[in-house]
């Protein structure tokens, strides 16, 4: 059971993240900078999209808390915006909710590409922080939530590797198989995304 919760955890946050998707905005973004300031940018990138996910996942509820939102209502709003998400993956777009094409980058300075877009809003956008907190969510035990944060990290090392053979994987892959891949992941996401409308709608009815 602990194993089956654990691979629909790191499946659903693989898809909402689509580091497969994200390597050709990657690549464009590092390319300006030399070689081996590349693999550090990767690097940071990583980690702050791994903290910002584990504070979500940590202390999310109280989150919720203080601004009195609840459950329920955070799933069908959560379903929602990842199957806009998927939509946009279906027809093989960058969902907008990761980026923004008039966003300007400031090419001298290292760390406005690693926090903004990188870590936010492209790997830890507001789908991956929606699927992170649904994930606690389900998690009936303190041991299902560990499953998470483990998801949480074992996705962000796959994020990781990719991207660092980000060269290599567009050599083989081109454009086309990028593509396909994206709405592949976007089909799985939106069969995903409904499910938790429904959940979240009939909690929500329940609650009444």
């Amino acid at each position: 059971m602990t194993l089956n919760f654990f691979i629909y955890s790191f499946v659903s946050l693989f898809i909402t993240v689509d580091p497969i998707g994200l390597l050709p905005i990657l690549q464009s973004l590092i390319l300006p900078y030399p070689k081996e300031y590349r693999k550090r940018i990767i690097k940071k990138a990583i980690v702050a999209s791994t903290a910002i996910l584990l504070i979500f996942a940590l202390f999310g509820n109280y989150i919720f808390s203080y601004f009195g939102i609840t459950l329920e209502a955070f799933r069908i709003a959560g379903g929602l915006l990842l199957f806009k998400i998927s939509w946009d993956m279906l027809h093989a777009e960058i969902p907008k909710t990761k980026h923004k094409p008039e966003e300007k980058l400031e090419m001298e300075d290292i760390d406005s590409i690693v926090y903004v877009p990188l870590a936010v809003p492209l790997i830890s956008g507001p789908g991956a922080i929606t699927t992170t907190m649904i994930l606690v969510g389900k998690a009936k035990n303190f041991l299902e939530k560990l499953v998470v944060i483990l998801a949480i990290i074992s996705v962000m090392l796959v994020t990781a590797l990719i991207f660092y053979l980000g060269d290599k994987i567009l050599k083989r892959v081109n454009i086309y198989g990028v593509n396909a891949f994206v709405r592949i992941m976007g089909l799985l996401l939106a069969s995903i995304s409904v499910q938790i409308i429904f959940i979240g709608i009939k909690g929500f009815i329940g609650g009444i």
